[in-house]
């Protein structure tokens, strides 16, 4: 003998119109632009940094802007770096000798000015400071994207 429904089940009352797999139906279709699909995230995530990094240095947070023109160069790095890196490794020198085996010596030592500024005095992030750190992240990053032929370069400094 069957039992009668008495009234949906748990499942089903978690299903709401415009869910999310798993309480719904995924979402199929792509996102908004193709270039997103074909783009590496930590491509994506380099250009996103880089662009917060000019928003800051333009507001006067040069502490954020030089954490921000860090993580876009991070980012990059591990864009070019082969098979499986940590999500852990954040040190630019190490991620860019795996990437890169041979580095040139201006860029080696722009890597190690920006590695890790990290202080918990803010003083020490000056406009001059935050000038310093926005060049030598643009010289690295423009030889990564030289080096580089599977990258999409985005702009560095937009108008």
């Amino acid at each position: 003998m069957k039992k009668p429904k008495t009234g949906p089940s748990p499942f089903e009352l978690l299903k709401f119109p415009g869910s999310f797999w798993p309480f719904g139906k995924k979402k199929k279709g792509k996102r908004e632009t193709e270039d997103e699909d074909e783009e590496l995230y930590s491509l994506y995530q380099a250009r996103e940094n880089w662009k917060k990094a000019l928003l800051k240095k333009k507001a006067g947070q040069y502490d954020m802007a030089t954490i921000y023109f860090r993580k876009s160069l991070e980012m990059l790095i591990k864009a070019n770096c082969p098979g499986y890196v940590s999500p852990a490794e954040r040190n630019l020198l190490n991620l860019s000798k795996k990437a890169f085996p041979a580095l040139p010596e201006q860029i080696r030592s722009a890597i190690t000015f920006l590695n890790p500024h990290y202080t918990l005095v803010k003083s020490v992030y000056t406009p001059d400071f935050a000038d310093e750190v926005h060049e030598q992240a643009r010289l690295v990053a423009e030889w990564i994207f030289s080096q580089s032929s599977k990258l999409k370069r985005f702009e560095l400094d937009p108008r």
